[in-house]
């Protein structure tokens, strides 16, 4: 079988990782595969599972992916470690 990675998605830890592979079927066709993998110091790189996208899929998919739909990570503010500050509103109320 055939493999050619197209991309390849970082995981929680250095050992995990997702790739994103076209690969031939049975028939020699091609298709889209997501494959979940870990790192194993003796073994290498082994797939622990794998889902085949269908072609029917893959612009279903595309759309999903680049929608509005998915919310883009937002980024966090930095949380102060000193004590919680009071604003008072009381003094900035008009008259």
């Amino acid at each position: 079988m055939s493999s050619t990675i197209l991309n390849v998605f970082p995981g929680s830890c250095d050992d995990h990782r997702l790739v994103l592979a076209r690969e031939a079927d049975a028939h020699q066709r091609p298709v889209l595969v997501l494959r979940q993998e870990t790192r194993s110091p003796h073994v290498g790189w082994f797939v622990q599972s794998r889902i085949v996208i269908e072609p029917n899929q893959v612009s279903a998919l595309k759309m999903t992916l680049t929608s509005n739909l998915v919310q883009q990570p937002t980024e966090e503010l930095p949380v102060s470690e000193s004590a919680p500050s009071v604003l008072r509103f009381d003094a900035a109320m008009a008259g």
